[in-house]
């Protein structure tokens, strides 16, 4: 629940983002002079500062302002994403060469975009462990948290017996004992958790050995001399030469107590705990070890790696900067800023069609289908850089091959570089 919370409070914050950039439509016309530069106000806008000609000092004018900022996007919103949609050469095109009032501009539109992907990732039920969710804590856990415990403690007494004069009194010490605090109340707990930890692998065990398929060994030596006297001392096929026929021996029960991986969890665990398992080659011992910890908790390391995702999105454009410059190299009259300013849109589009899929994928007897809105991606390439450079239809077929094998590889290298970034953090 923390997640969907966190992502709707990231979208909300992409909406007031977006609304300070954009700016929002002003109230009706007012007179007089500026409140804020002092400018003759003509119209509902200052001509100088552009400030609103009257101020809203209602209190429901904070909850407006809030979802007038998310919602409405100065109105530019609903303008903008369904030309990102049917038409976005037009719409790119349209921005780069000057009409931009009317439109969400492209950094704005990105934000909003990738705020609203995260926001529905996080819906998706992550997979379950079997072992309902729990938190694993181990001996080294609480190793590290008593080290911790020792450091603030003689951080502690070199406050006491060396006191920085240059603090004022007592405030040095009063932090101290209050990391002592922090750091014992962190070891309690790491204490209390490894103790459940242990009595809950306790109890599986003995379930294990209770639910353990019970195995009788029978001595038929003992049966044979028991039995002889009231059997006959030859059957049909012994008198006849034969040899008697061989008793029927019961199948093994397989043994139910072989360790198996049960769920992505362990399997990373595993991983982890492999002497062979190296990341970072050469000197980079204290980076393997990290990413060894990272593993030991992978629900830990999932959170890490999605929280780098979100945080460094803004890095698709500029690595996708190189890439769609070169198809363009000998093209005149098209500059950098043309090129980020359709990879923003292209990327926006890209984040909206992947929330669309996500949202329309839990939705019963409709998830089925979600995942062909994805094939709409190449196309509306093909159409966005058509319009947004003004292409004929080969030039535009053969740059969206190669636009999309460029995408293949920007995004494999933003996935590699948000994992380490996750589990190196």
């Amino acid at each position: 629940m923390s997640g969907e919370m966190e992502a709707a409070g990231a979208l909300a914050t992409a909406g007031v983002v977006g609304a300070a950039i954009e700016g929002r439509e002003g109230g009706a016309p007012g007179e007089g002079d500026c409140p804020n530069c002092g400018t003759k106000i003509v119209g509902r806008f200052c001509s100088n500062c552009g400030q609103h000609a009257y101020p809203n000092r209602k209190l429901t004018g904070v909850i407006a302002e809030f979802l007038h900022g998310l919602w409405n996007f100065d109105t530019k919103a609903w303008r903008t994403i369904p030309m990102l949609v049917a038409r976005p050469g037009t719409l790119t095109r349209n921005y780069v060469y000057g009409k931009r009032a009317r439109y969400l501009a492209p950094l704005t539109m990105f934000l909003f975009a990738i705020f609203l992907m995260f926001f529905a990732f996080s819906t998706i039920n992550p997979p379950m462990n079997v072992r309902d969710n729990e938190v694993e804590v181990t001996q080294q856990d609480l190793t590290e948290a008593r080290e911790e415990l020792a450091q603030v403690q003689a951080e502690l007494a070199n406050a006491r017996a060396h006191p920085d004069p240059d603090e004022p009194a007592g405030l040095e010490i009063s932090l101290a004992e209050n990391a002592v605090r922090l750091a014992q109340a962190e070891v309690d707990r790491r204490e209390r958790q490894l103790t459940e930890a242990q009595a809950r692998e306790a109890e599986r065990a003995t379930e294990r050995a209770e639910n353990a398929p019970v195995q009788i060994n029978i001595d038929r030596s003992n049966e044979a001399a028991t039995t002889a006297p009231e059997t006959p001392a030859t059957t049909p096929a012994a008198a006849d030469g034969a040899a008697p026929p061989a008793a029927e021996t019961p199948a093994a029960p397989a043994n139910d107590n072989e360790p198996e991986v049960e769920t992505w969890q362990d399997a990373m665990r595993a991983i982890g705990a492999n002497e062979d398992f190296v990341v970072f080659g050469g000197a980079n011992q204290e980076l393997n070890e990290r990413v060894r910890q990272k593993f030991q908790n992978p629900d830990l390391a999932l959170y890490q790696i999605q929280d780098a995702a979100s945080k460094f999105s803004f890095l698709l454009a500029p690595l996708s900067l190189p890439f769609i410059a070169l198809l363009f190299l000998w093209k005149r009259g098209v500059t950098l800023y043309d090129h980020m300013a359709y990879a923003l849109y292209a990327l926006a589009f890209a984040a909206l069609l992947f929330s669309a899929a996500v949202l329309l994928g839990g939705i019963p007897f409709v998830g089925w289908g979600a995942a062909w809105l994805l094939l709409a991606l190449p196309v509306h390439m093909w159409f966005h850089l058509k319009g947004a450079y003004a292409l004929g239809w080969w030039s535009a077929t053969w740059r969206t091959v190669l636009m999309l094998n460029f995408a293949y590889i920007v995004a494999t290298t933003f996935t590699v570089l948000v994992v380490l970034l996750g589990l190196t953090g």
